[in-house]
């Protein structure tokens, strides 16, 4: 058996959902679109953004003597339970922290490979790696960019997490996707705060998920936030390939957190409480003092009815 067939029959078997193979090579263009992002400060407080740019589009410099990337996904949908009249929670806020269990899993990955070929050298990269994991994605023939910047494949949508191992060793690469989107442009239209300035193109400094989990700065304006505590869904939950997908297979990220239904439980939340309904997700790594803050942030937006973020209905 082909030494491709048994890597992807492995990944398949280690819980990932996509596997793909793209060959390494450096991308001007995109090297080019993330230099224009930086000059327009598009990545807000993110500064991490702006170091070693070339980096991130050339992977060469992320593994000297790479030829091949094997590139990895896992669908962590469940039901968003999405109301704009009550707090909400991001759905990939809801698992285990999902940087550890695609490390973990390629970790794995890279010792099976090591069993036929001893010398292989591999590098692992999540989304914390400077490295284009969504270009990477694509020529591997996982998906293609949306218009929301978010990986979508044709029967999981964009409710993926992915992961990159980098190696040494020429493997058969897969064929790259195409942009399936054509002139649907319901992801731009559907974000409340204009952050999508243009398809495939994100300003942080106006995002929710940015502005409820990364910004550091006080809001200017405290309700473009809306009902959102962690993180923004909006961008998917209204695109067409998001509509009727399969809950996740991974137990790592189908658990249904228990959050509380009315104003008066979602105040009265103590830290204890919010260890128990939380630990082991992303939201308990967030932490509490921060969570309170923005609960109580939502719970003023949806009082004073400052926002209008519900799904359009005719998509």
């Amino acid at each position: 058996m082909e030494l491709e067939v048994r890597i992807k029959a492995e990944a398949k078997r280690l819980g990932f959902d996509l596997v793909g193979i793209a060959k390494p090579a450096y991308s001007p263009v995109d090297h080019d679109r993330l230099l224009n992002w930086l000059a327009d400060g598009y990545q807000a407080e993110m500064s991490y953004m702006a170091r070693s740019p070339r980096r991130r589009s050339d992977p060469r410099l992320f593994l000297e003597d790479v030829k091949s990337i094997i590139i990895v996904g896992i669908s962590y949908y469940q039901e968003p339970n999405y109301e704009s009249d009550r707090p909400y929670i991001s759905i990939y806020a809801r698992g285990k922290p999902y940087q550890d269990v695609i490390r973990e899993k390629l970790t794995s990955l890279l010792d099976f490979i090591k069993s036929p070929v001893p010398d292989v050298r591999g590098k692992i990269a999540v989304d914390t790696s400077p490295t284009f994991d969504k270009l990477w994605a694509q020529k591997a023939g996982l998906g293609w960019r949306g218009k929301n910047t978010l990986l979508l494949n044709r029967k999981l949508g964009s409710f993926i997490f992915l992961g990159e191992l980098f190696i040494n060793i020429d493997l058969e690469p897969d064929k790259a996707e195409s942009d399936h989107c054509a002139d649907c442009h319901a992801c731009v239209d559907a974000c409340p705060t204009g952050a999508l300035t243009a398809p495939y193109r994100l300003n942080a400094e106006k995002c929710i998920s940015y502005l409820t989990i990364e910004a550091n700065s006080e809001l200017e304006n405290p309700y473009i936030t809306g009902n959102h505590i962690y993180g923004c869904d909006l961008c998917q939950l209204v695109c067409p390939y998001n509509k009727s997908l399969p809950a996740t297979r991974a137990e790592e990220f189908g658990r249904h957190i228990d959050s509380p239904s009315t104003e008066g439980e979602w105040l009265g939340l103590t830290e204890a409480d919010f260890k128990n309904r939380y630990s082991g997700t992303i939201l308990d790594d967030f932490g509490f003092i921060r969570f309170e803050k923005n609960v109580k942030l939502a719970l003023l937006n949806i009082e004073q009815d400052k926002m209008d973020y519900k799904i359009p209905e005719n998509t």
